[in-house]
Parts: structure tokens; C-alpha cells; sequence
């Protein structure tokens, strides 16, 4: 699978579920994909986890990390989930570090892992849809997206500044 596949997932589930105004409420897709979302204290290190038993699949949240960080990092789980990024048949728990980065291989800590470039790829088009992103920064006119447009559209869609700047500058708009 590539980068523009995992894009392309998460705007088939976008489109399946009807979702098409911001923020987008990670939640309840996660609830409408069958996972538990549960919020605990993870430790310093680990910013989610994605947990099969069998068929039960729970998504476990920091807590402790901003509402921003939260959704983002609840996006990247359900991004493993539906690209199928799971072990084989089993109990096992895939854990994300800090840094959104698995760190279970050099190439994972590197920020090199296809798997995980994916997840960030899936949990970008499922918090910021592009079709929504454009309708939204449209309103600011032609030109780049200016720095006080970036905070409004991070409020909007409940994301950080820094993942908003990260999308409109892959979309062409800042």
C-alpha cells in the first residue's frame, strides 16, 4: 500500500459514514468501526495503543496528552485498523511512542516505516478531509493560507497548527 492509498481509505470511510462537515468526530467512527476507545494514562512514552484479542479490537488514548494530540492519535490507530496494519490472527498490542512513531524498528523510529507513514497519511485525510480543507481555506481568497488563517482552520477542525500547516502545504495552500 502506499501514502495515496491510505489518503484514499480514509476518504472511502469518510464517504461510507456521511461525514462531511469539521471537525470530524473520530469517535464515533471509531464506535461505528466496532473499536472501544478507552483514555488512560499510557506513560510518558506511548501516545496510543491498538490492542486485538481475537476479534475485540480497543484503542487505547493518552489521556494526559491535548485533545488535539488525542484526536490525531485516535485517527492514526483507526489508520492501522482499516489498512489492515494488524498482526497476524492472535492477542497482540501495537504500540504508538510520543512521537506517533512505532518504535519497534530502526526504520519505525526513523519515521521510515511504510506502516506507520501510512497511519499519519490515513489520520490527515480523516481529520482534514481535502474536499472540506478547500472549501474551508477557499474562503480566504487566492494566495497562500496566512499564518492567523492557519490557527482559525486548526480551531475548526479540531486539529494542532502545526499538523494544519503540515496539510496545506502538501495541498498547495500555504
Amino acid at each position: 500500500m502506499s501514502a495515496a492509498a491510505a489518503r484514499a481509505a480514509a476518504e472511502r470511510l469518510l464517504q461510507r459514514l456521511n461525514v462531511n462537515s469539521a471537525p470530524v468526530d473520530v469517535d464515533s467512527i471509531a464506535r461505528a468501526l466496532g473499536l472501544r476507545v478507552v483514555y488512560e494514562d499510557l506513560g510518558s512514552d506511548v501516545s496510543a495503543l491498538l490492542v486485538t484479542s481475537g476479534p475485540k479490537i480497543a484503542i487505547g488514548i493518552h489521556k494526559g496528552h491535548s485533545k488535539t494530540r488525542q484526536r490525531f492519535s485516535l485517527a492514526h490507530e483507526i489508520g492501522h485498523f482499516v489498512l489492515r496494519h494488524q498482526f497476524e490472527a492472535g492477542e497482540h498490542v501495537h504500540v504508538d511512542s510520543g512521537r506517533l512513531i512505532s518504535a519497534r524498528s530502526a526504520s519505525a523510529s526513523a519515521g521510515l516505516d511504510p506502516k506507520e507513514v501510512e497511519a499519519n497519511q490515513f489520520a490527515a485525510e480523516l481529520l482534514m478531509p481535502v474536499k472540506l480543507i478547500r472549501m474551508h481555506a477557499s474562503r480566504f481568497g487566492e494566495g497562500p493560507v496566512l499564518e492567523h488563517e492557519v490557527a482559525r482552520l486548526a480551531r475548526e477542525f479540531a486539529v494542532s497548527q502545526q499538523a494544519m500547516t503540515i496539510r496545506l502545504s502538501t495541498l498547495g495552500l500555504a
